[in-house]
């Protein structure tokens, strides 16, 4: 598609880097099928000659589209000189809707989004609506797995840009994939917060004792530490037990922010080599796990014995692993599709 004869150039105001790798490559993808050209700029470093050429780049668009779910300060210097420079019309705020609207954008026409497909889908409709000669059957046809995430732990730079690792947790990247031991905390993605219902699948070995991990990862950006996770944990025995990590709460004696609920026993199939394969689905407040086709773990968690702790605002979508100093596991590979 060619717009008719006219090269429509897009300038999108988001935050560079891995961490939105995903939200950027949606972006490409749509404005590839639409047939427009995506600016975006990768080095967001303040000099003034950068600004200058950002500012050159924001008048030659004919639309500019910022996302400020991140509180950029160098997107929202951009969204406020693309509002003075430019028509209402060719300008687009999308904001992911777990996060608070700035007090002086509260009286803007918003795209709020719920998860990362939802993003997509608002986009293409903002494009049908404004861009001219944009084909929406093209745009509604969209393959949208390659949005999924998979992670093999072959690439060691690529996992520090995508991973957070609490301080004290001790792992490495072998031949087998992420060996890790040591994480009270999780190590967690840093990238999938936007995601609300998932599967998410991984296999594992337990080398020593236990090996957990967790969904509904909600931090903090930049932060070391999770405020609220689902977590699960299971021993070389198969004995399954979920725990909810909630820092609005407190359980008392010992004071910790952690609830434990009981073990259940499931029939885990595990190669002879020590490996199983697990998927995790997340639907709403339900969760369940599924081994090989059968379903080990299902449960609501807005009822009891659940319900109290799992009372938490604008929780997210990411994942993770972890393990108590004396356990040891190894995860091979991991998947996420948003569902």
């Amino acid at each position: 598609m060619d717009n008719k004869g006219k090269q429509i150039n897009i300038f999108f105001a988001i935050p560079c880097g891995e961490f939105f790798s995903i939200q950027n490559q949606c972006i490409k993808t749509v404005c590839k099928a639409a047939g427009v050209n995506p600016i975006i700029v990768e080095d967001h470093t303040k000099t003034a000659d950068l600004w200058e050429k950002i500012a050159g780049k924001i008048d030659f668009a004919d639309y500019f589209i910022a996302d400020i779910s991140s509180k950029s300060a160098n997107v929202i210097l951009e969204l406020g000189y693309s509002i003075r420079e430019k028509k209402s019309k060719y300008n687009a705020i999308f904001i992911a809707d777990n996060i608070q609207v700035p007090v002086d954008l509260q009286g803007f026409t918003l795209q709020k989004y719920t998860s990362i497909r939802d993003f997509q889908n608002k986009l293409i409709k903002w494009m049908v609506d404004n861009v001219p000669f944009v084909d929406p059957d093209e745009l509604n046809s969209l393959d949208t797995r390659s949005l999924d995430f998979y992670e093999d732990f072959k690439d060691y730079d690529r996992f520090l840009k995508l991973w957070s690792f609490p301080p004290q947790s001790s792992f490495q990247l072998t031949y087998e994939g992420l060996r890790f031991t040591n994480a009270h905390f999780p190590i967690m993605t840093t990238h999938l917060a936007l995601l609300k219902n998932y599967e998410f699948e991984f296999k594992a070995k337990i080398e020593s004792r236990n090996l957990g991990w967790i969904v509904k990862g909600t931090k903090s950006f930049n932060s070391y530490l999770p405020t609220f996770c689902i977590m699960f944990n299971i021993n070389q025995k198969s004995e399954l037990r979920p725990h909810i990590f909630n820092s609005d709460k407190v359980v008392v004696d010992p004071p910790t922010h952690y609830r434990v609920f009981n073990e259940q026993q499931v029939q885990l199939n595990i190669s002879k080599e020590g490996w199983f394969t697990l998927i995790t689905k997340v639907i709403g407040d339900k969760i369940a796990i599924i081994n090989d086709g059968n379903i080990i773990f299902d449960q609501e968690f807005t009822v009891d014995p659940y319900k109290e702790f799992y009372e938490f605002s604008n929780k997210q979508g990411e994942v993770g692993f972890r393990c108590h100093p004396g356990e040891q596991g190894i995860i091979n590979y991991l998947k996420v599709r948003e569902i």
